[in-house]
């Protein structure tokens, strides 16, 4: 298993993968600019977007506030480690973003 040390590029970004829900009521729309802020919020502070897959809407395990169904995306990118926090509070209060996971990734 790596470090946090050894996780770190020689550029100083780290690895990240996120995983985001968007609620459905948006619609496609909705889902798109959540995408579209992530991929702003990535780029803006530096880093790189690697790649982002994108599922779709699903069916959710269990209910998440009141949804049964969301749209998720999977994001794959470089960044700074100190960037990580302030993306993730800016998730937390996103009304649209209902659920997200940021890991670094095993390797």
């Amino acid at each position: 298993m790596a470090t946090d040390s050894e996780s770190v590029t020689d550029s100083g970004l780290r690895d990240y993968e996120l995983t985001i829900i968007v609620a459905p009521d948006g619609g496609e729309e909705t889902y798109e600019v959540a995408i579209t802020k992530v991929n702003d919020y990535v780029t803006g502070s530096g880093g790189e977007v690697v790649a982002v897959d994108r599922w779709g809407k699903r069916r959710l395990a269990y209910q998440i506030k009141q949804y049964l169904e969301g749209s998720y995306a999977v994001f794959t990118f470089k960044m700074a480690p100190g960037a990580a926090d302030e993306l993730e509070r800016s998730l937390e209060i996103s009304e649209d973003v209902i659920r997200h996971l940021l890991v670094l990734p095993p390797g």
